[in-house]
């Protein structure tokens, strides 16, 4: 029960390095073509976008600190080296007082296969190894750095970290060493990776959506005994793969779909946790069909606007949506 933690960890790492790269593309005035009506666009989206024409990836411009001549180039990189040392150790002391001061063991392997929340903690490992890369690039591209060095410096580093926090659960008798968590981190840092290579995967974005569950409400009130919190509440947490089809379509096409939606595809799953009881059941599976909204594509340029459309960028808003579960389809008029 430990997905969530990169995943929270990544989401901060990327919300801290918006700001800069909000200011990257408002100075150099990022644009997309005119057949479409957003904007401006995340350096990770801008250069996936695809002109009309030509059909090619349009490059992110650097920083403007980071032009010939600028004094701020080395301004950037002493911030970003203290953003890493810092916030590295600040979350070492995190998981030391919150997840390794149980029992401890010697050194094991646990192979944690569909366990009663039914690898839900997986996509959360997914999602932190992408998050935690994703930041780790915009840092890294901040202080001037190219953008694909940047974005293999990043996932070395969102590997490394990654991988420490797995051989300190080894030593965890709650936890133990996770090969289906590693694997789930590195396909997480993979597509990151392939955002800078592979022009078009940039249209595929891993997101999630929340809900407090009742059994989370009812353990933070004292009606039930357990540790559930919001990091482990599988049952609220949904993760999706959110695809920009605007621009994966010919151009012809891309004139029938509304650019503002992204269609996705999730994965959830029912109480694992008896909100009147506090006892361990064995969830079923939620596989969810939705249309959402690109906060990327949201109408406005001005700076604040594009540095909160940038912390959104991988939040699922709530929208109505098929559900797919062990007894058939139905419709959810509104899932979050």
């Amino acid at each position: 029960m430990r997905g969530a933690r990169t995943c929270a960890i990544g989401a901060a790492l990327t919300v801290a390095a918006a700001p800069l790269a909000a200011q990257r593309d408002v100075a150099a005035g990022l644009r997309v073509p005119s057949d479409t009506t957003a904007s401006w666009l995340h350096p990770s989206v801008a250069a996936a976008v695809i002109d009309t024409t030509a059909r090619l990836p349009i490059a992110s411009p650097s920083p403007r600190w980071c032009q010939p001549g600028s004094r701020g180039r080395r301004t950037a990189q002493v911030t970003v080296a203290g953003t890493f040392v810092g916030g590295n150790l600040a979350l070492y002391e995190y998981f030391r007082r919150a997840w390794w001061s149980g029992q401890k063991a010697p050194f094991f392997v646990n192979y944690d296969w569909d366990g009663n929340f039914r690898d839900q903690d997986k996509l959360g490992h997914l999602l932190g190894g992408y998050l935690l890369s994703e930041g780790g690039r915009e840092l890294l591209e901040a202080a001037c750095m190219s953008e694909k060095k940047a974005a293999v410096w990043a996932v070395a580093y969102a590997a490394a970290f990654q991988l420490q926090i797995e051989l300190w659960d080894g030593t965890q008798a709650r936890y133990g060493f996770s090969p289906p968590d590693m694997l789930y981190n590195t396909i997480g840092q993979g597509i990151s990776l392939s955002h800078a290579f592979v022009p078009p995967m940039r249209a595929v974005m891993p997101t999630i959506s929340y809900r407090r569950t009742q059994a989370l409400k009812n353990t933070q009130a004292g009606v039930i005994p357990g540790d559930l919190r919001p990091t482990v509440d599988y049952s609220g947490q949904t993760y999706w793969l959110s695809v920009d089809v605007d621009t994966l379509l010919p151009a012809r096409a891309r004139r029938l779909w509304p650019d503002l939606l992204r269609f996705s595809i999730g994965h959830t799953i029912t109480d694992f946790i008896d909100p009147r009881t506090g006892a361990d059941v064995r969830a079923q599976r939620r596989i969810m069909l939705t249309l959402d909204i690109d906060p990327l594509k949201l109408p406005g340029n001005a700076p604040w606007w594009v540095r909160v459309k940038q912390g959104l960028r991988h939040y699922h808003f709530p929208s109505p949506a098929l559900e797919f579960r062990s007894g058939g389809v139905r419709g959810v008029p509104w899932h979050r």
